[in-house]
Order: C-alpha cells, then structure tokens, then sequence
C-alpha cells in the first residue's frame, strides 16, 4: 500500500493533520471487532482473524494535542465494509470516544456514498464506540438502518469540537488542512509541502 502523513505545527505544542493511506488490511484491531461483532457481520470478523479486512481507501483528518486527539472526518472504505468516523481520543488514558456509521457490502451498498458521506453507504448503522481501546463499549441505533443516506443526519450527533492550541491566536477552527486529500501530488498537497519547507527553513 501508500501511506500519505501530513502534520502541520499549531501553537507551541500541537499538530493539524491529514492521513491517507492506499490498499492496506487492518486485523488484531478490537474496536473494529467489537463493532463488526455488534452489527453480526460474521464474514468479516474471520477475515479479521485471518489475513484481515481489505480497505482500497483510508482517509483521516485531526488535530492532535499533547493530550487528545480530535478526529474531525475519517472514513475507510473496501469492497466489503464502508466505515465514516469522527470523535475523540484521550493519548493519555488510551480511551476513545467515537462514533460514525458502519455500512457492510459496501462494493453494492456504496451507490448511497452520493447522497452521505464518504464510507457511507445507502444503508448504514449509526454506532458509538467508547471505552478503553483494548475493550471498547459499542451501541447501534438499529433504526438508523432504515434511513437513507441521505436523512441520516437525523440520527448523527454535532462534531466533535477541536481544542485550541496552546500559542494558538483566536478562537480553535477546523482548518483548510484538515480537508483529507486523495494520493498523489494535487495541487493542494503540493501547497501544503511549500508551507511545510518554508516551516521548517524559520
């Protein structure tokens, strides 16, 4: 796979940043064990224990302090599964505070990703997950499967808010950064690349 990190300074002691990553599997991970084992997708929890899940996409977009991470948008997205995310997580404790919508069959289900968001699909499972990484709790709103991806905002809670940073002037704000990106030098990541050597040459 490739794997695309950018991490722009914020402040004295934080980070904007934006993950992309390209044909990869993810195994051994029990947040998304424990998500898929909530939902019954029996397939997909033995490929997790086998060679694990096959992504083709993997995008993220955070602040990260020295404390919490703050996910704004992510969304992994396969032939077999689609997952949005956004929330928190506390660097210190090892806990996360997450929710999103889980959309399986995704190869047929992902026509609905024109009306929700990436990773989503015409039917999707609202859930939360939160807890100590090693054992997360899970919930599903079931009837959220019943609302196109479309109206599905219905169900979904207000973002996460992003933190300030110490040194950082004005109030917090999702940045232009924080927009994930596709693999490849795009005009906008060859932007960011300029400012991150400018950056660095202070």
């Amino acid at each position: 796979g490739a794997l695309s990190l950018t991490l722009l300074p914020v402040g004295s002691a934080s980070f904007d940043g934006t993950l992309n990553v390209a044909k990869t599997r993810i195994k051994d991970a029990p947040a998304i064990a424990a998500l898929l084992n909530a939902i019954s997708v029996v397939g997909l929890l033995e490929q997790m224990d086998g060679g694990g899940i096959h992504f083709n996409d993997v995008e993220a977009a955070f602040r990260l302090t020295p404390k919490t991470m703050v996910v704004t948008r992510a969304s992994a997205v396969g032939p077999s599964i689609g997952l949005s995310m956004e929330g928190t997580y506390d660097v210190e404790g090892s806990v996360l505070d997450m929710r999103g919508v889980v959309s399986p069959l995704y190869l047929i289900n992902g026509i609905g990703s024109l009306f929700a968001r990436k990773g989503e699909g015409l039917i999707g499972f609202n859930y939360r997950l939160s807890g100590p990484t090693s054992e997360p709790r899970v919930s599903i709103n079931p009837l959220s499967a019943l609302t196109p991806g479309l109206l599905r905002g219905i169900f979904r809670a207000p973002g996460p808010e992003v933190p300030q940073a110490d040194g950082e002037n004005g109030p917090a704000a999702i940045p232009e950064v924080l927009v994930p990106q596709p693999l490849g030098n795009t005009r906008e990541q060859l932007r960011l690349k300029e400012r991150q050597q400018a950056i660095d040459e202070r």
